[in-house]
């Protein structure tokens, strides 16, 4: 019987919500894809995964395809520390000047056009990747600044002005904003209702148990990165890894500014898989539910 291939991103960021998985509660139908966000987006897309975590600008531009799983998402309520945009001007005084930005993180790149618009700048946006202040070129004015990178640096006293793009959603819209969610195929869903259930109840359980274990993601993220535990335990307090009302709003919200902007060909809706409960009392099969061929 063919094996159900699951997507998973490297980044740290999804520790929570795999930490049951990466201790034993894997069954043997699935199979985990390790890849980066980017690869993983065109697996989706191109049935080569059923499901992965995704970028919420992804899901975005594949909403026709593709269904979220509920109650799953890597967000922040307000700082999310590892997403940074740094300068020597404020965003105010952008206008026209050159910046830098990842091409690892669509999202946080279209989050940082959405701000400066909204204070009416467009800056000159450039690819690129900022690990360290001297990465910084000469005649470059901001850098956005992610994942470890931001996590390692004191930024703040090495630049003026350092915006926490969590922050400043949160100051604009008084919402969560959410970086990524897990999406599923839909022609999948329709395929095998019952065993999108059993993911569902598979990828809460296993972020409850990472969730009552937060000891040992900083221990395990620790290992594998080097990031002191101070900067790690720091990090995942600030990191949410629900999808609950109000990340709902803020992801919509933000899909909204996406439109508003163009940089979103038509409207889009949050739309979920599965209404699926989870049951704590009932035992999680290791063998597939209702066995059929899964290919898609």
């Amino acid at each position: 019987m063919s094996k159900i291939p699951i997507g998973r991103i490297s980044y740290i960021n999804v520790s929570p919500v795999y930490h049951g998985i990466d201790h034993g509660d894997c069954p043997a139908w699935l199979s985990m894809v390790t890849e980066p966000p980017a690869t993983l987006n065109t697996m989706l897309r191109d049935g080569e995964v059923v499901m992965s975590p995704v970028s919420s600008v992804a899901y975005a531009r594949n909403a026709d395809q593709w269904l979220l799983l509920p109650d799953l998402s890597i967000a922040c309520d307000g700082k999310v520390l590892s997403v940074l945009f740094v300068s020597d001007t404020p965003m105010e005084e952008l206008d026209g000047q050159r910046v830098i930005v990842t091409e690892e993180s669509a999202t946080s790149v279209e989050l940082l056009r959405i701000l400066l618009r909204e204070k009416g700048v467009r800056p000159e946006i450039q690819p690129g990747r900022v690990h360290t202040p001297s990465d910084l070129p000469e005649g470059v004015k901001g850098a956005l600044v992610i994942g470890d990178s931001a996590l390692l640096t004191d930024w703040q006293g090495q630049f003026p002005y350092v915006y926490d793009l969590g922050l400043e959603w949160k100051k604009m819209t008084g919402l969560p904003f959410v970086f990524a969610v897990w999406a599923i195929r839909k022609d999948f869903c329709a395929m095998a209702p019952a065993v999108v259930d059993r993911l569902v109840e598979l990828f809460h359980r296993s972020r409850a148990r990472g969730l009552s274990d937060m000891p040992g993601i900083v221990a395990d993220t620790q290992a594998k990165t080097g990031l002191s535990d101070e900067v790690l335990t720091r990090y995942f307090n600030h990191l949410v890894v629900s999808l609950g009302e109000a990340e709902i709003k803020g992801l919509s919200l933000y899909f909204e500014q996406l439109y508003r902007y163009g940089l979103l060909p038509k409207k889009v809706v949050p739309a979920f898989a599965s209404s699926f409960d989870i049951l704590p009392s009932r035992e999680f099969p290791h063998s597939i539910p209702h066995p059929r061929a899964f290919a898609v």
